[in-house]
């Protein structure tokens, strides 16, 4: 039997769904994580259980699993890894053992975001980019910033670190405050950099890509939704009709093919504005916040199998049929104190078009909302177009009502 080895996972269910995948494809298992106790939210698919065999080692350290992998009494036909913080290390892991994987040094510019703007300085790819500055530290805010601002980590995700600013003073605090941050949530040690960009205002898109037989080929466009001074993401839509730019495809496919990435799959964000799209980042991996089921939903396409296929060395074509559009909508905490119990479930997924309805591992404490992770769950549903879809989410979300106990304040606390 062949066997696939899963380097940690994302906790919205990406990495899961390829371990399910690649079981009924006939693999045997492998799951290798730094800390059990970081999936323990993860009732329903908990990937623990899902593998065939776990092994406990540092996912950060390539050498310890070049190490462990040495000693493995199997072959592993495909290596993946589903989180930002771990593509790397896979890249570095699957041309050791001589599997497909990520290009290094094109996944590195990807990675990281400011090698991400000064390549972008350098090559024309029908994106735009907001003015920005990289500082290690505060003594290098240059003054000519303007405002409102964004401060943001080179290399965290899900929204983690990232701060609207409107003032020198918010900027200041904003910094003072992330350079205290060493290690985010799931233990990995950021880089002591950070970017400080124009705000865009404008409407905030992503495109799904997916490399297939053909190369680049653009799968869906996704209309987002985020709020707050953190920018967390509230929705997501997709669906027939979403056409953020003229010749979309072909800039993302042109932004891709000048960087290098040439696997797996793409979540591209930007913001369009005055009909002119601002690249925000490249995430050279396939979207979270359950975008991959929007997409499945709206197209057909699943795009977790392909990536599973690309990574054993099986590199297929796509037919992509739209045929109707598919809307994520996340219960945002409005209260400081802790959430013990949740109602309505029965009652959301009993409306129309109602998909699915998933709420968070409770009781949960919440001080305010500042990145994914403080979010409470969130229902998917299905329309004939994006606004149909959206409607639906956004209808059945306010039918779960939270019971909040320790109340500091009762008040809308947004996303402080």
């Amino acid at each position: 039997m062949d066997h696939f080895l899963f380097i940690e996972t994302n906790t919205t269910g990406t990495g899961t769904k390829a371990m399910k995948m690649a079981k009924s494809k006939g693999y045997q298992i492998h799951f290798w994580t730094n800390d059990p106790g970081q999936y323990k939210q993860m009732a329903a698919d908990y990937p623990l259980q899902l593998a065939d065999h776990v092994k406990i080692v540092d996912t950060y350290d390539v050498r310890a699993m070049i190490d462990l992998v040495q000693t493995a009494s199997c072959r592993f036909a495909g290596i993946l890894a589903f989180d930002d913080y771990h593509l790397i290390p896979v890249s570095r892991m699957a041309h050791f053992l001589g599997l497909p994987g990520h290009p290094l040094e094109a996944l590195t510019i990807a990675r990281y975001k400011e090698k991400t703007r000064h390549f972008l300085q350098k090559n024309d790819t029908g994106f735009r980019q907001p003015a920005f500055h990289t500082i290690e530290d505060p003594s290098e805010l240059s003054k000519d910033i303007p405002y409102p601002c964004v401060l943001k980590p080179v290399d965290d995700s899900g929204s983690c670190g990232v701060t609207i600013c409107q003032n020198q003073g918010e900027l200041m605090q904003a910094l003072s405050k992330a350079m205290k941050r060493m290690r985010n949530k799931r233990g990995y040690k950021l880089i002591r950099k950070w970017l400080v960009e124009e705000f865009i205002n404008g409407e905030e898109y992503s495109a799904e890509m997916l490399y297939t037989a053909n190369g680049w080929e653009l799968i869906t466009a996704t209309k987002k939704k985020t709020i707050g001074l953190h920018s967390v993401e509230a929705g997501h839509v997709t669906g027939k009709g979403i056409e953020p730019v003229p010749l979309f495809e072909e800039k993302c496919k042109k932004l891709l093919d000048l960087i290098g990435l040439s696997f797996g799959a793409a979540h591209i964000e930007f913001i369009v504005r005055e009909n002119i799209p601002y690249l925000v980042e490249i995430n050279p991996r396939l979207a979270g916040d359950c975008i991959r089921d929007l997409v499945e939903l709206s197209t057909g396409i699943d795009m977790v199998e392909h990536v599973i296929d690309q990574a054993a060395g099986k590199r297929k074509s796509v037919t992509n049929s739209p045929r109707l559009s598919a809307a994520i909508q996340f219960a945002i905490p409005k209260l400081k104190g802790t959430y013990v119990k949740v109602s309505g479930i029965d009652e959301a997924r009993k409306s129309d078009g109602v998909i699915s309805v998933s709420v968070a591992a409770l009781p949960m404490r919440t001080d305010h909302v500042s990145s994914s992770y403080d979010r409470l769950g969130y229902v998917i549903a299905a329309g004939d177009t994006p606004d149909e879809a959206s409607g639906r989410a956004e209808q059945a979300i306010q039918k779960l009502r939270w019971e909040v106990g320790n109340i500091e304040a009762a008040h809308l606390i947004g996303c402080e």
